[in-house]
C-alpha cells in the first residue's frame, strides 16, 4: 500500500510515502522467505558471540537441540519466539540462567516433578532430560500454547506428561484472562487484576485442576519439585494441595512478582521450615532471605535446608 503526496500546491513533483506497518509487514515476509537460516546461524554462532540487540532479530522456525550436559539434552521447536531464540544463541544458560541451573540441580534427585504454567515446556523438557526416570508433568491452560507444548513433548519421546488445564485451588472450570488475538503469550492469569489495564484481555473458560487431583491422575503418591509460574495466582495453586505440601515439603521454584503475592505465599508456607532464596537470574549463588518479598527478577527458590545444602547453597 502506498500513496503520493504533492510537496506544495504549485509543485508538480510527488513523493512516495509508505505506511510503516506495511513496510514492516513486507520486510517480515521477505525475512521469513530466506532459506537455510538455521544452518547459517549455527555457523555464525560457532564463529562469533553476537550481542543481544543483534541476535534477537535473527530468529527462525525449526527444531533446535539444547545441550544441558554431555549426557542431558532436549529438542524444542523454535517458532521465532524469545525464549527459544535465547536458548539457540546462548545455550541452556541463555534463559533465566540461575533459575535453570538451580532447577537442573534439583531435578537430579526428584522423582515427581510438576511444571505449572509450562508454556512451551522449557523447564519440563529440561527436567526430563536431566532425570529421564522421573515423572514429569507439564500443565498449561492456553490451548494454542498447550498444542506447542504437546509437540515439544512428542519431539522428546513423550516422556513429559502434558495436561491442558489451569492449576488452582479447585478442580472443574476457571476463567483465564487471555490475549486471544496474540499468537503467543508469556503472561496471562486467572487473577482478573493482573495486567487489567490491557484492553486486549478477554475472559476464556479453561479446565481447572488442583495439584492434588493432578497427582492422583498420574498415580503419584507424592511430589518432590514444582515450578509455579501463574502470574500472581501462586497462593491459590498452593492451597490446592495443602495437605501434600505440609506432608512432603517439596522444593519449589515459584514466581513472586510483588510484595502482595509474597505475603500470600508466605502465609501458606509459614511454619514449614523452608529457606528462601531470592533469584535475580544474574548473581550466583542466589541471595538467601529471611522472608519472601518481591523477586529480584521473577523467581524465588523455596526448599528445605538440607536440600539447599545438597545443591551447593
Amino acid at each position: 500500500m502506498s500513496w503520493n503526496v504533492p510537496l506544495a500546491p504549485d509543485q508538480g513533483r510527488y513523493i512516495w510515502r509508505f505506511p510503516m506497518a506495511a513496510v514492516r509487514s513486507v520486510l517480515k515476509r521477505l525475512y521469513e522467505s530466506v532459506p537455510f537460516k538455521q544452518p547459517v546461524y549455527r555457523a555464525v554462532r560457532r564463529l562469533v558471540s553476537l550481542p543481544e540487540p543483534i541476535y534477537r532479530h535473527l530468529h527462525f522456525k525449526g527444531v533446535i537441540e539444547v545441550v544441558i550436559s554431555p549426557t542431558a539434552r532436549f529438542r524444542i521447536r523454535h517458532h521465532g519466539y524469545m525464549i527459544e531464540n535465547e536458548l539457540f544463541w546462548n545455550g541452556f544458560n541463555g534463559w533465566e540462567k540461575v533459575s535453570m541451573e538451580l532447577w537442573s540441580r534439583l531435578c537430579r534427585n526428584s522423582m515427581v516433578i510438576v511444571d505449572i504454567g509450562a508454556n512451551t515446556g522449557v523447564y519440563a523438557l529440561a527436567a526430563s532430560a536431566v532425570n529421564p526416570e522421573a515423572l514429569v508433568i507439564a500443565v498449561e491452560p492456553v490451548r494454542r500454547i498447550f498444542e506447542k507444548l504437546e509437540d515439544n513433548a512428542s519431539l522428546n519421546g513423550g516422556r513429559v506428561k502434558t495436561v491442558h488445564a489451569a492449576a488452582t485451588s479447585h478442580s472443574g472450570v476457571s476463567v483465564l484472562f487471555d490475549l486471544p488475538e496474540r499468537e503467543h503469550v508469556l503472561s496471562v492469569s486467572l487473577n482478573p487484576q493482573w495486567n487489567s489495564d490491557n484492553k486486549e484481555l478477554r475472559p476464556v473458560k479453561v479446565p481447572a485442576i488442583t495439584v492434588t487431583d493432578l497427582l492422583a491422575q498420574f498415580g503419584a503418591a507424592k511430589v518432590d519439585l514444582l515450578k509455579i509460574d501463574v502470574e500472581t495466582h501462586e497462593a491459590e495453586v498452593l492451597r490446592g494441595f495443602l495437605e501434600i505440601l505440609r506432608r512432603d515439603k517439596p522444593s519449589m521454584l515459584i514466581e513472586i512478582l510483588n510484595d502482595e503475592v509474597a505475603a500470600q505465599v508466605g502465609a501458606v508456607l509459614n511454619g514449614l521450615g523452608y529457606e528462601y532464596f531470592n533469584i535475580d537470574d544474574v548473581s550466583w549463588p542466589p541471595r538467601k532471605t529471611g522472608a519472601l518479598t518481591r523477586s529480584g527478577h521473577f523467581n524465588f527458590l523455596v526448599c528445605r535446608p538440607e536440600v539447599a545444602r545438597s545443591i551447593g547453597l
